[in-house]
């Protein structure tokens, strides 16, 4: 082979070989900076999860029998002025009162007072607040309240106002109050709230309507027949049946009717 062939054969392959070692170079330098690139760059965290918004749950509902009412948690809440009891009397063995009648809420003839005048069954009353002159217990929109009730009130508040005394509808021994201008209506706790309601022939109803008077100084508290550890008290916006003794309680006296 002459010489001149051989130099350029021998040129040939030299950049041949040349041109394979950059390629081969640029290739691991490709290599190594996508190695380098996945080792230094932190992984993506999953996507989180859709974040639904949770529902309140609603409070449980008891299916269970109820009685005639809740207590308040707050208890009584007396506004200024309402006066309850000084000194408890005992009630004498055969108060309030002996009636003929049973215990269907009709009229009866006494054969013996209440320990406070004018709490007979048949008598036409005003129940009043001693110690409050001018103020009655009333029924207003079939709700139980303390008003000032005067000879110069309008015909309608002195009539709602004005209640008629019967045998206990569950206890003879006892009182329920009949509206006057509502016949049938008797004053009855419900929720541990008094209010007005008509009869309607439960043992529950006669039982939330029958009340036992006791004697605290100069009237009575009235105290309820089916919970013996309850009162009435004058409360905000009404009266309630509390789980208070006689001597905080109300203290009624039977009036005159306007």
């Amino acid at each position: 082979m002459p010489e001149a062939d051989h130099s350029d054969t021998t040129r040939r392959g030299l950049i041949a070989l040349g041109t394979t070692s950059v390629l081969a170079m640029l290739g691991y330098a490709t290599t190594a900076t996508m190695l380098l690139s996945k080792s230094t760059t932190p992984p993506r965290p999953p996507a989180a999860p859709p974040v639904w918004p949770v529902p309140v749950a609603s409070p449980a509902v008891s299916l269970a029998p109820a009685p005639s009412g809740t207590p308040s948690p707050a208890g009584p809440q007396r506004p200024t002025g309402i006066p309850t009891g000084r000194a408890a009397v005992a009630p004498p063995p055969e108060s309030p009162a002996h009636h003929t009648a049973g215990a269907t809420g009709g009229s009866a003839t006494p054969q013996a007072t209440s320990p406070r005048a004018g709490l007979v069954a048949g008598a036409r009353i005003g129940l009043g607040l001693a110690g409050l002159p001018g103020y009655r217990l009333r029924h207003h929109d079939f709700v139980a309240r303390v008003d000032a009730i005067t000879a110069s009130s309008g015909y309608t508040d002195r009539m709602d106002a004005t209640f008629i005394v019967r045998a206990g509808r569950a206890d003879a021994q006892c009182l329920s109050f009949e509206s006057a201008n509502y016949p049938g209506y008797f004053l009855r706790h419900r929720n541990f709230w008094l209010r007005l309601d008509k009869a309607n022939g439960t043992a529950l109803f006669d039982q939330d309507a029958t009340f036992r008077p006791v004697a605290v100084g100069a009237g009575v508290a009235l105290r309820s027949v089916n919970y013996p550890d309850r009162h009435l008290v004058p409360a905000l916006g009404g009266i309630q049946l509390e789980p208070v003794p006689a001597l905080l309680a109300a203290v009624f006296q039977a009036l005159d009717p306007l």
